[in-house]
This record gives C-alpha cells, sequence and structure tokens, in this order.
C-alpha cells in the first residue's frame, strides 16, 4: 500500500481571501475553519486564520511492500509463519517481498506525482525499503546507483535499510540509520547524451532471449495452427 503525506509551513491569511480560495462565502469560510478546529483571531475587525496552509510543499509518497503468497511445503504463508513465529521465534521462515506488485504500484505514480510536486513549486520524495530499491535497478533500465545525491531534484527516493542490527538490543522499536538518497532529473538531458532521467523505470533492463519464448512454447500443446504458403 502507499501512504500520502504532505509537509508544509503555516501562515496568518484573511477570512476573506481564504473565503476567495475556497469559493465560498465568509459565513460559510468561518464555519468550516471552526469546524476543523483552526484557529481563528480578530485583528482591527477582521477575522484571519491563524494557521493556514502555505509553500513549501513538500509530499512525502511511503511505500510498503507487500508480502508474497507464500509456499506451503516451506511454511512460508502467513498464517503458518506466525505459528511458528511464536513456537520457535528463532528458526521460523516468513513469506517473501512480492516485489513486482510494488514495483507495478509505483511505477505508475512515480512519475505523475513528482510532476504534481514540481508544479506547486515543492517536492515529491518517495520513501523505500533498500530491497525494493535493489529490485527496481536489476529489472528496469534505471540503475539508481547512478542517481545517488546530496542535493533533491526533479525526482527523489530515500531507500532505507535495516543494516547491522544490535542482537542485544531489547527495544520494541527498530531505528532505521541506513539509507541512500536517490535523485534526479525526470526526462534525459538533451545537451548530455549520457545523462539518462528516471523516465528509465519504465524501460526494461534486457530483453529476454528469444530461445526463452520457443521454450515456453514448446512445454505446451499448441492451441491451433495455421498453414502458411508462399506464392
Amino acid at each position: 500500500m502507499t501512504t500520502h503525506l504532505i509537509t508544509l509551513l503555516l501562515v496568518r491569511k484573511k477570512l476573506s481571501e481564504v473565503a476567495e480560495i475556497i469559493g465560498q462565502g465568509l459565513r460559510a469560510a468561518q464555519k468550516i475553519a471552526e469546524k476543523n478546529q483552526y484557529t481563528l483571531a480578530s485583528r482591527e475587525g477582521e477575522l484571519w486564520v491563524d494557521d493556514f496552509p502555505s509553500d513549501p510543499i513538500v509530499i512525502v509518497e511511503i511505500m510498503t511492500s507487500s508480502t508474497s503468497g507464500g509456499d506451503k511445503k516451506k511454511r512460508t504463508q502467513i498464517a503458518m509463519a506466525c505459528e511458528d513465529a511464536v513456537i520457535s521465534p528463532e528458526t521460523h521462515n516468513g513469506p517473501g517481498i512480492n516485489y513486482r506488485q510494488v514495483w507495478a504500484r509505483m511505477v505508475s505514480q512515480l512519475i505523475a506525482k513528482s510532476q504534481v510536486g514540481l508544479a506547486w513549486n515543492g517536492k515529491t520524495i518517495w520513501l523505500l525499503q533498500d530491497l525494493l530499491a535493489q529490485y527496481i535497478s536489476s529489472t528496469t533500465a534505471l540503475d539508481l546507483s547512478k542517481y545517488t545525491a546530496q542535493h533533491s531534484n526533479e525526482v527523489n527516493i530515500l531507500a532505507f535499510g535495516y543494516g547491522e542490527l544490535e542482537k542485544e538490543s531489547t527495544s520494541p522499536i527498530i531505528e532505521l540509520s541506513d539509507f541512500t538518497f536517490y535523485a534526479g532529473p525526470i526526462t534525459d538531458n538533451p545537451d548530455d547524451l549520457t545523462s539518462k532521467g528516471f523516465i528509465e523505470i519504465v524501460k526494461i533492463g534486457a530483453p529476454p532471449e528469444k530461445e526463452h519464448l520457443w521454450r515456453s512454447l514448446f512445454k505446451k500443446a499448441p492451441c491451433g495452427s495455421v498453414a502458411w504458403k508462399e506464392r
């Protein structure tokens, strides 16, 4: 699933300006402000909203990785894994990550939401697991290792990993201190043919050999055939 967060500043704004922004009258705007617990203040006979949202806008997209279906024989299905985790926490197996499903959800939104952030004079930052970042680099034409950055750009990805966990730690909260920041442009730079953009994520890393198709087809009975005769 994807969790959406928007961070922004709060500023003072006249209620009359707020009413114009939301397309309502003053009385309706005041009711909405009171209902949603905004802070109203009267200054020189005019009402102000003291905590109205304002720039800069930062959109945070948190990509949580769903699990695969699991293998009944290896007891990696969710129910089995939970049972074994209670009985034998040190030796139980768990389901893997459904990389393909998570990536498919992300790729359809990455470029569009990054463009929205830019259109609003803000930034969109994607938070994801390091394993998902590795999967993207290995299965698409986008090699994230080439986009390691210190500053934000048009597309921004912050990948977290567990790193080396301390076995002696008894804290129920795991601090994620192992992270890498990737950033770059959306499209290729026409002035630099070696500079690729994040649009590479929609391209395959390498096309499969055609022999894979023949091998797959030959292992199944054909559903029909068409006679071909040259004239």
